[in-house]
């Protein structure tokens, strides 16, 4: 593991984040710029809002330039690049052995010069189409996108990361530009560089590539929530049926008491149907549930919620014991002093092993940081929650109104 991390921090006089953590003696370096906007940040108000996914649209174009495409770029210098969308962030990043200061400069070149034209957009909504047209045969993907329609009725976040086919041909060039512009201004964007690198480099590489010099706040608003489905199911050509299970929290927490509520419930679902509880035992032994059964805590600024899913043989016998055994939980008796400490350590520990990796620090780093929160003060954090704070959050979120379900049958059964 690397010695105790180093972080160097600037933000420019454009709003723009620059952060390094220098890992001497590593090979690689790993670098990745984020952008606060993803594929939820469609609201602009007055009933107006920007087509589905027109966030990963952008993701996918602004890797093309005039005559070139960035990652050929990137190729040349002896680097990977990727790019990511989820649901609140875009990143793109890129790892290699050699000419970290060569690739940031492309990296750079990537996120500040946008070049969309008629021509490239109209390719583009072919290549992304046959992305979503793929992801429609994958049941674990239909399962998502079906329980967060549940969860989140009509709201962006039950809309696929990429849209739809008919999202896609309401995306053209100039709303594309006008996004852009909106979303990545700088003082909405961090840049994060791991690796045995200079600061000072850095920022002479970045001071050489200046963004544009807009200071006016994104314009963006919040969703507003609906209320939560009853639940719903489908049939599906699968080999065996697939049930998620949801949970909506609906908490006024932001930044730092959200990062800090994020690893409280997953405390709890880890000691209630982690992989070594009763539930999870009991569920394996009535063939419930296989290898694929897993649960996934989502904190963000607008949305807060638990997907807990996998293949079944029975899905109603699947939801109604996660019902019940949520609803009726003994969390009090389970969760000791001594086992929220052993909970606790392996949170920390999670988090020191992660150091071994430039990727998982400097990807970590960025989104922490739009939340206030100090990467590398995650252990003081994880030291601050309570047995107290744990019971407190399980009486909020296990009441049945919070709870709903979406269950793919698999044909002919």
């Amino acid at each position: 593991m690397a010695e105790k991390l180093q972080k160097f921090v600037q933000t420019l006089p454009n709003g723009f984040r620059v952060t390094a953590v220098p890992l001497p003696g590593y090979k690689q370096t790993y670098s990745v710029a984020m952008a606060n906007f993803g594929s939820v940040d469609t609201n602009l108000g007055s009933g107006k809002y920007l087509p589905a996914g027109i966030a990963h649209f952008i993701e996918h174009k602004l890797f093309a330039k005039p005559g070139y495409d960035v990652s050929e770029k990137f190729a040349e210098y002896g680097a990977n690049a990727n790019a990511y969308t989820s649901y609140t962030k875009t990143a793109y990043l890129y790892q290699t052995l050699e000419n970290p200061y060569d690739n940031l400069k492309v990296l750079l070149d990537l996120i500040e010069h946008p070049y969309f034209t008629e021509d490239n957009v109209a390719s583009e909504r072919g290549i992304i189409n046959q992305e979503i047209q793929m992801y429609l045969d994958m049941p674990e993907w239909v399962l998502e996108e079906r329980i967060l329609e549940q969860l989140y009725p009509g709201d962006p976040i039950a809309k696929d990361i990429a849209g739809s086919t008919d999202s896609l041909q309401s995306i053209n060039k100039d709303n594309l530009l006008a996004t852009y512009k909106n979303s990545y201004r700088p003082q909405n964007m961090d840049l994060v560089v791991v690796g045995n690198i200079d600061f000072d480099k850095i920022l002479k590489v970045v001071d050489d590539s200046p963004f544009d010099n807009n200071q006016t706040a994104p314009i963006v608003k919040h969703n507003e929530a609906t209320k939560i489905g009853p639940g719903g199911q489908s049939s599906m050509n699968i080999s065996q049926s697939r049930a998620a299970f949801g949970i909506r929290v609906d908490t006024k927490l932001s930044g730092y008491e959200l990062v800090k509520y994020q690893y409280i419930l997953n405390m709890i679902l880890e000691t209630l149907i982690g992989e070594s509880s009763e539930n999870y035992q009991a569920m394996t032994q009535k063939n419930l549930i296989d290898d694929s059964f897993s649960y996934n805590v989502v904190a963000e600024n607008d949305y807060c919620f638990i997907i807990v899913s996998g293949s079944t043989n029975d899905p109603k016998a699947f939801q109604d014991y996660l019902r019940n055994c949520l609803l009726n939980n003994n969390l009090e008796e389970i969760l000791t002093p001594e086992r929220f400490e052993r909970i606790r350590r392996d949170a920390i520990g999670a988090y020191l092993f992660a150091q071994n990796s430039p990727d998982a620090i400097a990807n970590q780093i960025a989104e922490l940081q739009f939340y206030d929160v100090d990467y590398l003060e995650l252990i003081q954090l994880l030291n601050s929650i309570t047995l107290d704070d744990v019971f407190t959050a399980s009486k909020e979120i296990f009441m049945d109104k919070n709870f709903t379900h979406y269950n793919l049958i698999a044909d002919g059964k």
